[in-house]
């Protein structure tokens, strides 16, 4: 059987016609009819499935990577997909089963001259050495001081031979890994790719890759499957391979599994989490996948239940939603913080507060073109980011109503604040009104100044463009000087007019300054009838209308590294999966975990209710209805129990 297939290529180049041929066991797929084999799998050592939510679409599941194929009807998919299923059992026979043991033996016997790795001593080694360790945590856990003692000093007889064994092994591995190279050589010499070959053989984990499992006379060096050697000599080789030809994300995972319980779970589990390639890069430029921009919030089935409300108690589907949580939009505020910084070099008080105060606007041009919503953080949910600027640390410190706590600091500054607000919804508009303060600290001169956000509004639910505006005033102090100051945002009518004024007093209400510009491009100071600018608006990135409007920052902010995987706590927002899932335009799922974390979360509540315990946040202190920063974080981080002492919330 033969004839075209749409084959999904990635978010680039989505569905590309591809004329596929069915010959015996093996698929093979070209650009076009008569044209150069592309690619070829193997049917009798792949999974083979439709999927109901797309009646017309084949997914062949062959071990590293899934190739997903669409028909034109479902009539067609029909055909494909017996023929396919047929073909599998077919050509299922002794000598490839015979084939596939030699593998699970020795997955690199293709390669001539390499040497055999004993995979059995490997497993035996690391299994004694397992046993070992297993058996010192029961003895310390029992406090047998006597036997304690007596198994450290087997524990070292036993880890110097286990590092002898492995050693060999591994200097194997070192010697496979340059025959891998040679054959790549070989291969690419006589196959050349096509220019698209480069995006197509991206190498994506897995669920069986990801699980790493070893059985007792088996030992799955990548995974259970076997492969076109071709195809996986390039695999191995690729960037995201390590010289020993096992991924260097297995090693990082495989590391959380005793001291990271909870977060190994998640992970290995959690379908959100399969799919992802997590490099090394400190930051990123982009998104991972593109949403459409072309796509608008439509409100009309929700407004019987919205009218007149608190917006906070609605649960709202998670197409309304952006992929940032709450604790995540707090730490945006933060993107131009280079502000304080300036504002605590100044000698002069009002000069300062006037800085603070261009400071506390500058965050709003992140809202620019921003119609959805960020996810509610989870109870206990917490969000962390270091950086060059600064370090911040954010906790979902209240369920109901829905309270996120965020504190950062750096040598000039400490900043303080909480997303405590009412939203409610009046037919044409939702409005939000702050309840919280935000508190800076600068730390040089010890000025202590607080100040309360601005109303905002989403307009035009029904008809027209739909934008976010803020306005109102926002008053500021200096507790420590007395300065004050204000800020006016001018609402708009049919759009947002971003115009804002202000002004700056001392403590004997002298005017010492004022402030003018417009919040989605530039501010400036005006001093004695001179003009300076203080804050310039960054450039958004490329394909901002793709990326949710993102700006560079945010971007980093849910970016997760390799470096991060290993060291965040299991509650970060950047491990939430429903978030994560959302981000990868896995919109299905995304909703379904949603659901299912919000159910957690009332089962949770509802469990603490029955033991008449209330929850208390792990990082924030409260007192008198404020909160604040109890110093803690940071430090318990570098202890072991941060981890198995977190809670499971995902």
């Amino acid at each position: 059987m033969e004839g075209y297939l749409k084959k999904w290529v990635n978010f680039m180049y989505q569905w590309q016609n591809r004329y596929f041929i069915l010959h015996e066991d093996s698929l093979i797929y070209c650009q076009s009819k008569g044209t150069p084999k592309k690619g070829q799998v193997h049917l009798s050592i792949c999974s083979i499935r439709s999927v109901p939510k797309d009646p017309q679409r084949i997914v062949i599941n062959y071990g590293m990577s899934e190739m997903h194929l669409r028909a034109s009807s479902v009539q067609e998919k029909q055909k494909w997909l017996d023929a396919l299923l047929n073909a599998q059992q077919r050509f299922t026979s002794k000598s490839q089963n015979k084939l596939l043991v030699q593998r699970k033996k020795n997955p690199f016997y293709f390669i001539e001259g390499a040497p055999e790795l004993d995979l059995k001593r490997i497993h035996t080694t690391l299994t004694q050495f397992w046993v070992m360790q297993a058996q010192l945590e029961e003895q310390i856990s029992l406090n047998n001081t006597q036997r304690i003692s007596q198994l450290i000093q087997e524990l070292k007889h036993t880890t110097t031979a286990c590092a002898q064994e492995l050693d060999e092994e591994y200097n194997k591995l070192i010697e496979i890994s340059k025959k891998l190279q040679e054959k790549l050589r070989e291969t690419n010499d006589q196959n050349p790719p096509d220019h698209d070959d480069l995006y197509e053989e991206e190498f994506v984990p897995t669920e069986q890759f990801m699980s790493f499992k070893m059985d007792e006379d088996e030992f799955y060096s990548i995974n259970n499957e076997l492969y076109d050697d071709r195809q996986l000599v390039r695999r191995l080789s690729s960037k995201k391979m390590s010289v020993a030809g096992v991924s260097p994300l297995f090693h990082v995972i495989e590391q959380l599994r005793i001291p990271q319980p909870i977060k190994y779970k998640n992970l290995i589990n959690n379908e959100a989490f399969k799919d992802m390639i997590i490099g090394i890069d400190e930051t990123r430029e982009q998104l991972p996948a593109f949403k459409d921009p072309n796509e608008s919030i439509k409100f009309v089935s929700l407004l019987k239940d919205m009218i007149g409300k608190d917006l906070t108690k609605i649960a709202f589907p998670v197409t309304f939603n952006e992929p940032l949580s709450m604790l995540q939009n707090l730490c945006e505020n933060l993107e131009y913080s280079e502000i304080l910084d300036q504002a605590d070099s100044f000698s002069n008080s009002c000069e300062r507060l006037a800085y603070v105060m261009v400071f506390a606007a500058s965050g709003l041009s992140a809202t620019i073109n921003r119609v959805k919503k960020p996810f509610n953080p989870i109870l206990g949910e917490t969000f962390e980011f270091a950086c060059s600027k600064f370090k911040y640390i954010s906790e979902q410190v209240s369920h109901h109503p829905p309270i996120s706590v965020g504190y950062a600091e750096n040598e000039h500054f400490e900043f303080l604040s909480d997303n405590n607000v009412t939203t409610s919804f009046w037919g044409k508009s939702i409005t939000v009104t702050p309840l919280g303060w935000v508190n800076i600290k600068l730390k040089k001169n010890q000025d202590q100044i607080a100040f309360q956000r601005c109303k905002s509004s989403f307009k035009n639910l029904i008809m027209g463009p739909q934008y976010l505006d803020h306005y109102g005033e926002m008053k500021f102090k200096n507790e420590l000087t007395g300065d004050t100051g204000i800020l006016k945002l001018i609402e708009g009518s049919s759009e947002a007019s971003y115009e804002l004024k202000g002004f700056v007093k001392d403590k004997l209400g002298t005017q010492y300054c004022t402030i003018q510009g417009k919040w989605n491009s530039e501010i400036s100071i005006i001093v004695a009838g001179t003009m300076k600018v203080v804050w310039v608006r960054n450039a958004l990135p490329q394909k901002s209308d793709q990326q949710y409007y993102f700006t560079r920052f945010a971007l980093q902010l849910n970016h997760l590294n390799r470096q991060l995987l290993k060291t965040l706590p299991p509650t970060d927002s950047r491990l939430r999966p429903d978030q994560r899932a959302l981000e990868n335009s896995n919109i299905d799922f995304a909703a379904i975990e949603k659901t299912r974390l919000e159910q957690k979360q009332r089962l949770a509540r509802k469990e603490l209710h029955e033991q008449k315990k209330d929850h208390f946040p792990k990082w924030f202190i409260q007192r008198n209805g404020k909160y604040s920063f109890g110093q803690e974080y940071w430090k318990a981080k570098e202890t072991p129990e941060f981890q198995t002492q977190a809670f499971d919330i995902f």
